[in-house]
């Protein structure tokens, strides 16, 4: 007779349990025709930085698809917000209502920075209590810095004065609706939190208002023009390297052009029109005529004129 390890009751279990998430509703634009939104990666990784508790991942969030330093073994991050109603020294208050991010206490947050994975002052929830309005009443061991109504707090990688935000980039996002209802894993030898493995899609075009809030710094990296329209696309070129190539290829052409200024050639000995700068060479290339000129001036004006003079024929 096989014995079952595990724990057995021989009859009826009942259980229930209550707790408030959040709510769904319809994120993505319905785009019509040939497409290429939701494109998932061959295999998606472990949410790395889970909510504490029961919470919910909406349809629409943003995150992080960060595989290691070759491509491979992702870990996903969320890009947890929370939008600011006020603040009092240690105490911030942020809206609160069925589609909004659950703060927990531990949670190391700060006020968005400039740029997104930029620094500031990050410090862990220690309490959390209602306000008068329902809203959720943050206090802070220290202060962070100064928020006021409709600012964004994101989360950080640790605590200190100047820390950086924990997300990095963001180059996918939540295809659907996820809900959180265990307690996760506290490190990676813990045996029976919960990890969340998800994938998530790399490319989607969401209506930003029904959207979690959004800090300025995310809402800079919108591949949408549309306007109310944000769109995510992991497989573009990242945000400034499309300009950053354009500006090494001038470099490059600046280069070239000077190269060409400081070592000329022809069939025919140069001219007083052929340009060049002090010091270029000038090789005459003509079978029988072959020489070496340099030149020695450039006169100044808006029509310079250049002097070469003959150095040694050559053989």
């Amino acid at each position: 007779m096989a014995i079952n390890p595990n724990g057995v009751f021989m009859g009826t279990t009942m259980l229930q349990s209550h707790n408030t998430i959040g709510g769904a509703r319809s994120v993505f634009v319905k785009l019509q025709g040939v497409k290429n939104d939701l494109v998932f990666p061959t295999h998606g990784g472990q949410l790395a930085n889970p909510f504490k508790g029961k919470a919910k991942i909406f349809a629409g969030d943003l995150m992080e698809y960060r595989p290691d330093e070759n491509g491979v073994h992702p870990s996903i991050y969320l890009l947890k917000t929370y939008k600011v109603k006020s603040q009092a020294s240690t105490k911030v208050v942020i809206y609160k209502d069925g589609y909004k991010h659950i703060p927990f206490v531990g949670d190391v947050l700060m006020k968005a920075p400039d740029e997104i994975g930029g620094k500031g002052k990050a410090y862990a929830i220690t309490a959390i209590d209602l306000d008068q309005d329902g809203n959720w009443e943050l206090t802070f061991g220290t202060a962070i810095d100064s928020v006021s109504d409709g600012d964004i707090l994101v989360e950080a990688e640790e605590t200190g004065a100047s820390k950086a935000m924990l997300v990095k980039r963001i180059n996918c996002v939540a295809p659907c609706d996820y809900d959180c209802f265990y307690d996760p894993a506290a490190n990676g030898s813990d045996f029976y939190g919960a990890r969340y493995l998800m994938t998530p899609a790399l490319i989607g075009t969401m209506i930003e208002a029904k959207m979690s809030p959004l800090p300025a710094c995310v809402k800079n990296l919108n591949k949408c023009d549309i306007p109310g329209w944000f769109k995510v696309d992991g497989l573009a070129a990242p945000e400034g390297a499309v300009a950053a190539a354009a500006a090494q290829q001038g470099e490059i052409d600046d280069i070239n052009d000077e190269i060409d200024l400081l070592f000329k050639s022809g069939a025919t000995a140069p001219t007083t029109s052929t340009k060049g700068k002090v010091g270029s060479l000038y090789t005459v290339t003509a079978s029988g005529s072959e020489a070496l000129y340099v030149c020695t001036a450039v006169s100044s004006g808006a029509t310079p004129t250049y002097t070469w003079t003959k150095m040694s024929p050559t053989t």
